[in-house]
């Protein structure tokens, strides 16, 4: 009789994990690597000192730096970063920041490979030859794109976020240092490692996760809850932890995806200007309250919820950072919903939630959050 625990689990990058160990870099780098690209953001280059120790262990190859990265990138800025790519000759694409340039710094390897514009990738063609080598360096604890083959654009024109998935967006390998994570502010602090508890509770729940997945998934969410309170409050050690959740939450979500939180969290993001983690985390309780009523999966929904019991609930844990969970908090007013829900409802992460959900339920459960 065959056994019915069978699963793939695909994960290409080296991780380089450790304090200092952005020093290992131009070492780690393949000899035939001669010009790299360096995508990052104003905000990395001025308060963190990644940019520089980076530029230092590079050492020896032609560098350019394209530092015009936006806060959630834009079509746009991916093609004038790509334009950069292929006018210099870049050899690799090198990530340095939080989930805005290592996102990037993907779309620009695509489109140094790969004729443009951008939107027809994301609208399903498939590009016919593989992104540039990419190498990331995480400055912030919660996107963990530095482990997946996921990449999120913005399309101002249309008002709405995309997500892009290509084995080749697998960085080659990514640093992550602990120490460059230092220098972030604590409401980015704060932020981000709600993206990572959004990350680990949504791949935990996918109808693709599997049992190797689900152990990451909780042994991530026990992360957050010992560690994300003294980590806002830039506590070196709880700060490292939280760098480890994040890196393993990525390696969730290249696994198990991520369902409604993020993808009816976007329409926070593009319209209110909510940081992307804390919109994940907003829409995070009454999606649960959903699935408790119409899961496939009621007992992992149960196991999930168990693990925030001494707080009194997912809600109450997200709240005692200060973070409100009200959508009329940001901006939101019922009369926008119904876009909001024909902006979600295409996405295919909602194939992957363990319910049948109709446009009637995504209405429901935004308007249950007001």
């Amino acid at each position: 009789m065959t056994s019915p625990l069978c699963f793939n689990f695909f994960l290409p990058t080296e991780i380089v994990f450790g304090a200092g160990r952005l020093s290992e870099l131009g070492a780690r780098l393949s000899p035939e690597f001669r010009r790299v690209l360096l995508v990052t953001d104003k905000n990395v280059s001025s308060r963190s000192p990644a940019i520089d120790l980076a530029r230092r262990f590079i050492g020896g190859r032609d560098i350019l730096v394209f530092p015009d990265v936006v806060e959630n990138p834009t079509l746009d800025n991916i093609e004038e970063g790509s334009r950069n790519a292929k006018e210099f000759g870049a050899q690799v694409v090198l990530g340095v920041g939080g989930g805005s340039p290592l996102d990037a710094a993907k779309g620009i390897a695509l489109l140094a490979e790969n004729p443009g514009p951008l939107l027809r990738y994301l609208k399903g063609e498939n590009p016919g030859r593989n992104p540039l080598p990419i190498v990331c360096v995480p400055t912030t604890s919660g996107t963990g794109s530095e482990t997946t083959p996921y990449a999120v654009f913005t399309d101002p024109d249309a008002r709405n976020k995309l997500g892009y998935s290509h084995p080749g967006l697998f960085p080659v390998f990514s640093i992550v240092d602990p120490t460059l994570a230092y220098s972030m502010p604590e409401e980015v602090a704060l932020n981000t490692g709600l993206d990572v508890l959004s990350h680990a509770a949504e791949s935990f729940l996918s109808t693709i996760a599997s049992p190797l997945n689900d152990a990451l998934a909780l042994h991530v969410i026990d992360e957050v809850i010992a560690h994300l309170k003294a980590a806002v409050g830039k506590d070196p050690k709880a700060m490292d932890r939280m760098s480890y959740a994040a890196t393993l939450a990525g390696i969730a979500i290249a696994q198990g995806g991520t369902i409604l939180p993020h993808i009816m969290g976007y329409p926070l993001t593009v319209f209110y200007g909510v940081p992307h983690g804390r919109a994940s985390a907003v829409l995070l309780p009454p999606v649960l309250v959903f699935l408790r009523e119409k899961s496939s999966v009621p007992d992992k929904v149960r196991a999930l919820e168990k693990h925030f019991s001494a707080f009194g609930g997912v809600a109450n844990f997200i709240e005692s950072f200060g973070v409100p969970l009200k959508l009329s908090s940001y901006g939101v007013r019922e009369g926008d919903i119904g876009d909001y829900v024909q902006k979600t409802i295409v996405k295919g992460d909602v194939k992957i939630t363990p319910a049948v959900v109709t446009e009637s339920d995504l209405f429901s459960i935004y308007r249950s959050a007001l």
